[in-house]
């Protein structure tokens, strides 16, 4: 069985709870969506978002630790903070999960993005020898209603969603002694010799610019996109190497289907 992770930022942490917690919601709804029902949502929160959205296989747990508060300290203090508490609540939950559920592989998903009706199906069925599996390609979505990036390869270098392990290795993504990369969904290969295999399709949406990501947020996308000299190599390089790995496609009916993937505006089918 796969369970879901979704650690949850506290109120306090965010800019505002009120557009936060239908972006949760929509992330709710496109986890649940799963062809395959034999999957548990494990959410952890010190509050639970603002939401009317329920489904049995979703479990709300509080930490039992106190959430980064902005008193007394600089923004980049407050950012890394929210970064090791984020941290804090994946290795909660994913202790909940493997003592309540006893999953085969949890797959950590931020409370923001998309993922595919597809997963749990393929997981349960994958026959539970591997260890695990990284999400090599995906979409990014900012703010558009019809387009998505198509990004082909190192979609775990952008998207935190994009790891599905067994619970027991869920510890090698962590290294306290880099903050920056508290929870590193890079990783590939943990410790010396266990390999994660790509995942075989498209299973994730990488929800941009939204004003809630702690990393990519609109200033930062706006920044790394701001090149000063377009002329140089460098620059030429980077060019070449976006093109390469990226492009575009409309978002078509069969893709919100997949994804639970709809705007704000329009009547979600579950």
């Amino acid at each position: 069985m796969l369970t879901f992770v979704v650690p949850v930022k506290s109120k306090i942490a965010t800019l505002d709870w009120d557009k936060f917690s239908p972006l949760f919601e929509r992330t709710l709804k496109s986890i649940c969506n799963q062809t395959d029902t034999n999957f548990k949502v494990v959410v952890v929160c010190h509050e639970i978002p603002e939401i009317s959205y329920t489904h049995e296989n979703v479990y709300y747990i509080h930490p039992d630790f106190e959430p980064p508060s902005k008193e007394d300290i600089s923004p980049r203090e407050f950012l890394t903070n929210k970064r090791i508490d984020k941290g804090d609540k994946i290795k909660f939950g994913v202790a909940y999960a493997s003592k309540n559920f006893d999953p085969d592989y949890v797959m950590l998903v931020d409370s923001d993005d998309f993922v595919s009706r597809k997963i749990a199906e393929f997981v349960n069925n994958s026959g539970n020898e591997l260890p695990g599996w990284y999400l090599g390609k995906g979409y990014l979505s900012y703010s558009w209603k019809n387009i998505l990036v198509v990004v082909r390869k190192k979609y775990n270098y952008l998207c935190g969603s994009s790891i599905i392990v067994k619970p027991n290795l869920v510890e090698y993504f962590f290294d306290k002694g880099k903050i920056d990369l508290y929870f590193d969904h890079r990783l590939t290969t943990l410790g010396s010799n266990i390999k994660l295999k790509k995942f075989p399709f498209y299973a994730g949406i990488y929800n941009m610019g939204n004003g809630e990501n702690i990393y990519m947020s609109s200033q930062n996308v706006k920044r790394f996109n701001d090149h000063k000299n377009w002329i140089s190599l460098q620059s030429i390089r980077r060019l070449y190497s976006k093109f390469r790995n990226y492009s575009f496609r409309f978002i078509t009916p069969a893709l919100r289907k997949e994804f639970n993937f709809y705007p704000d505006t329009e009547v979600q089918p579950n």
